[in-house]
């Protein structure tokens, strides 16, 4: 594999003997760690984009389509040492003004101030998180499997849309020379996610594919007018009672009386 190279993937990584991620549902379920509601399945990678940590990018230029593989990383080739300038103290009062929601279990993952962190412990009023990314110091060991390498052009616009927008919705593509036309999943409807994510798509489709014209189509049904019933055919009457409703019955004539 080389950069610039766009390929799905299917992975396992752990730490410590425990799965800390994966793509794959299964190992998800045996491991105890399976989300629902989360989209399992191959991802979309870009070699050399700077995405993945360093030692598995390495890796996988190795690597073969179908091929199963592992790699070890140590924390130098992953997500680095951990740095104890990142572990810090605060005041229990400004805890909880920036992060009102937070439930204050140990190694809760937590968002202060648009820095993610994970909760240490609280002391009475003082409070201490830690800054540093939750695998840092740590080695990680990948399984993995190159699903494939994407080459046809329609399949680089699926690619690389599913990979700025991972709904595990696959849209319609129409390639008509240098414009695409994309059909857009009934999801991006109303996720309110896709509307940051569409400007990724078309930053990623501007960068790895040669096109001119990037078309998204909305689609909804409109009012559909109301069927009309058919008028119901009155059934004839019988005709023994269509003669006894239409003649009436005729009044018996007087006889004439004898001349004397």
């Amino acid at each position: 594999m080389r950069d610039g190279d766009i390929i799905t993937l299917d992975y396992e990584g752990h730490t410590d003997g425990e799965l800390f991620d994966t793509t794959l549902e299964k190992a998800a379920k045996d491991a105890g760690t399976h989300e629902e509601g989360r989209p399992y399945g191959p991802i979309t990678v870009i070699i050399g984009e700077g995405r993945l940590v360093p030692g598995l990018e390495a890796a996988l230029k190795k690597a073969k389509v179908g091929e199963a593989s592992e790699a070890t990383l140590p924390p130098e080739e992953a997500y680095g040492q951990r740095d104890p300038k990142l572990i810090e103290t605060m005041s229990r009062t400004r805890f909880s003004r920036t992060c009102p929601d937070a439930k204050g279990y140990p190694g809760e993952e937590l968002e202060i101030e648009g820095r993610h962190a994970h909760l240490v412990a609280i002391y009475g009023a003082r409070v201490r998180v830690d800054f540093n990314q939750h695998l840092a110091g740590k080695e990680l060991v990948f399984k993995f499997t190159i699903k494939s390498k994407v080459s046809k052009a329609d399949a680089k616009v699926a690619a690389l849309f599913d990979m700025e927008y991972p709904s595990g919705d696959t849209p319609e593509i129409a390639l008509t020379g240098k414009r695409a036309e994309i059909t857009l999943p009934d999801r991006c409807k109303f996720d309110p996610a896709w509307f940051q994510a569409k400007y990724r798509v078309v930053a990623a489709l501007r960068k790895h594919t040669d096109l001119e014209e990037i078309i998204f189509v909305e689609s909804y049904e409109g009012t559909k007018p109301e069927k009309k019933e058919a008028k119901k055919k009155k059934a004839p009457a019988k005709k023994k009672a269509k003669k006894a409703a239409g003649k009436k019955k005729a009044a018996p004539k007087k006889k004439k009386a004898a001349k004397k």
